[in-house]
């Protein structure tokens, strides 16, 4: 009888540990890019979103990022980075965020901050360094942090981008 106890206990712990160990958040990302284009029905032009299988220098194409909470606790202060393509250029002011503190990085994601605050050195004329504004065209990252997901809970962050 002693045996069956003590296995019993064992068990009983081992299923209380696991189920600890699963009591998290766990967030799921995916991402979509898509282009649009103009089709026109009954005489009328309506723009669609399609997938962005092949691009032409000049296109804008839209990177939607979709998140959720697969776990079964609230996930805090979730933070998404995501590479603004090499042979594109960010859109002004078209990342996208319900309730997210979005930031951008000129150097590759090792810094980020607010687009007004982005700034970098370069030598002046008198050999002292001067600091200037970047452009949209200097940016390599686009950050949102998300204050907090529930379990169950969903959303969607987008931003746009030029090709070259």
């Amino acid at each position: 009888m002693y045996g069956k106890r003590k296995k019993f206990v064992i068990l009983m712990a081992l299923l209380l540990v696991s189920s600890i160990a699963w009591a998290k958040p766990q967030i799921v990302l995916s991402i979509n890019s898509e282009k649009e284009v103009i089709e026109k029905q009954n005489g009328k032009k309506i723009v669609k979103r399609v997938p962005a299988t092949d691009v032409e220098p000049g296109q804008t194409l839209i990177f939607t990022l979709k998140y959720s909470n697969k776990g079964n606790e609230n996930a805090k202060n979730v933070v998404v980075d995501n590479p603004i393509p090499k042979e594109t250029v960010y859109e002004v002011g078209s990342a996208i965020g319900a309730g997210s503190d979005i930031t951008f990085s000129i150097n590759n994601g090792k810094d980020y901050k607010k687009p007004s605050l982005l700034t970098y050195e370069i030598k002046g004329s008198d050999g002292k360094p001067v600091r200037k504004k970047a452009s949209p065209e200097q940016y390599t990252n686009v950050r949102w942090i998300i204050p907090s997901v529930p379990p169950g809970g969903a959303g969607e962050l987008s931003y746009r981008v030029r090709v070259r």
